[in-house]
């Protein structure tokens, strides 16, 4: 489609770095690229039922805050400490519960600043070599977490093995962003990204 409106041949472009690159060299934005589609837009509607679960309602809600460390000269970002407020319902084992949330945390922090699974564009399938190219949290870049459980008027069954999980990520990334003064857009934060978005790269990424 981009071939055909560029008035060029299709082998001439290649899809590189999350944009569309013509013999090589950038030639536009991924996004700018979708916009040129045209069409109707895809639109999907689903539902579900009730929760049998859940007496009351109510859902996983949560909230975190990140404290990062960023040494603008090499690029590499340190977790200090990373405050989880999760609402899970009626707690019957505060120590489970607790170990939950600093647990998902720990996985989140290794998302936002490590974890990279390289997949091939054309199968799809997982091409790092092997579990010691995957990199995750260590124990030397683990953050002090405190969980905080939100119990008020929630008597009922919540999910909290996963939720905490996922703002993570987006906690330390804003974190970034407010200590770098520029957003590092993409994940893993990894320090060729910051020094890229010091460097005034938009979003981190050429």
């Amino acid at each position: 489609m981009v071939a055909q409106q560029a008035a060029a041949d299709a082998s001439e472009f290649d899809i590189k770095d999350g944009g569309i690159v013509r013999n090589g060299k950038p030639f536009l934005k991924w996004t700018d690229a979708c916009a040129k589609i045209g069409g109707d837009a895809v639109t999907g509607r689903a539902s579900r039922g009730a929760n049998i679960f859940t007496p009351d309602e109510g859902n996983s809600h949560g909230a975190q805050f990140a404290e990062v460390e960023v040494d603008t000269e090499t690029g590499v970002i340190q977790v200090k400490r990373v405050v989880a407020v999760q609402a899970c319902g009626r707690v019957l084992f505060r120590k489970g519960a607790e170990s939950q949330i600093i647990g998902s945390v720990i996985q989140g922090v290794s998302f936002a600043l490590f974890e990279n699974r390289i997949l091939d564009r054309t199968t799809g399938a997982m091409v790092n070599a092997n579990l010691e190219m995957y990199k995750i949290l260590g124990p030397k870049d683990m953050p002090h977490i405190e969980p905080v459980l939100y119990t008020k008027g929630q008597t009922g069954v919540r999910s909290l093995g996963e939720p905490p999980t996922i703002p993570t990520a987006g906690a330390i990334a804003c974190a970034v962003f407010n200590a770098i003064g520029k957003p590092v857009r993409h994940l893993p934060l990894t320090p060729d990204r910051v020094l890229a978005a010091l460097a005034g790269v938009e979003g981190g990424v050429a």
